[in-house]
């Protein structure tokens, strides 16, 4: 192994241990806390809109969504035909728009068009984004230890179901095997400000801020946390993620119900895609990843 390979195992080894120390240290400081401070507020407000128009919201998001998916297939049709359908860093920088922006637009028609069957607040707490910032920076590293168990246990038990042949060869998401691979830089430099900015915010919006918040109308809001975060993990479509992300689901909708505004959910959410994306650059660095 190279130099460059030691130091960039090395690196990935001291990250984990600095996250893995200050993890320890923020729940000893939790737990020590009175009860009352532990125990989550309903701090969020819900949303009373009733199941049909949630159902119309729900259709809308899909027909639009599916709509413009559909033609910026016949648009991309000669660049995908050209790569043999692989998937290119250009090529995955327009499906992440044709994926994120209308779902956001379709979020934005309806809250500010039809106010009175769509709108009502999304927060119950006034935040800056350097507060949500500052308040959702020590959250990650609490949760991020137990993450990665959860990770690595259902891994592990995917590897039993793939070994007796009830599954076939488990795949990683889509994304994370072009960041792998690289590419032109400007395209992947794009899909990681996508991936620490874009998709926070419009993930949270649709997920905690209308999903969630209308589950917890009709719910307790525990249920409604994992009903939420089990949708969540369903939408990014791969099994070996599947089980995690209903974690990372169910902790964004805590924290958003803690602090009372949405802020500081996008703030974890970007927070953790960053490290997640900073993580597998170093590792696959060491050749500590298949390649």
């Amino acid at each position: 192994m190279t130099p460059e390979l030691d130091a960039a195992a090395i690196a990935a080894t001291v990250i984990i241990l600095a996250v893995l120390g200050s993890s320890a240290t923020l729940w000893i400081r939790h737990i020590q806390r009175p009860r009352t401070e532990i125990i989550p507020d309903a701090n969020t407000p819900v949303w009373s809109i009733g199941w049909v128009n949630f159902l119309l919201f729900i259709c809308a998001e899909v027909v639009i969504v599916s709509l413009v998916q559909i033609s910026g297939a016949h648009f991309l049709k000669d660049s995908i035909s050209a790569h043999d359908g692989e998937l290119t860093p250009w090529i995955a920088v327009a499906a992440v728009l044709l994926l994120q922006v209308p779902l956001l637009a379709v979020f934005y028609f309806l809250r500010h068009f039809i106010p009175h069957e769509f709108g009502g607040r999304l927060n119950s707490q006034g935040y800056s984004l350097g507060a949500a910032l500052k308040e959702a920076a020590p959250l990650i590293l609490m949760f991020l230890p137990i993450i990665w168990i959860v990770t690595f246990a259902w891994t592990k038990f995917l590897e039993i179901f793939q070994a007796i042949g009830l599954i076939e060869e488990i795949e990683p998401q889509e994304l994370i095997t072009l960041f792998q691979g690289g590419g032109d830089p400007v395209a992947i430099g794009l899909l990681i400000i996508f991936a620490v900015i874009l998709a926070p915010i419009v993930e949270e919006l649709i997920f905690r801020g209308c999903i969630y918040r209308f589950l917890k109308s009709k719910m307790a809001f525990i249920a409604a946390q994992v009903l939420s975060g089990t949708v969540f993990a369903i939408m990014h479509g791969n099994l070996l993620s599947f089980v995690p992300l209903i974690l990372v689901g169910v902790v964004l909708a805590r924290v958003y119900e803690k602090s009372g505004n949405i802020l500081v959910p996008m703030c974890f959410h970007a927070y953790f895609n960053a490290f997640s994306l900073l993580m597998l650059f170093i590792v696959s660095q060491s050749n500590m990843l298949p390649q």
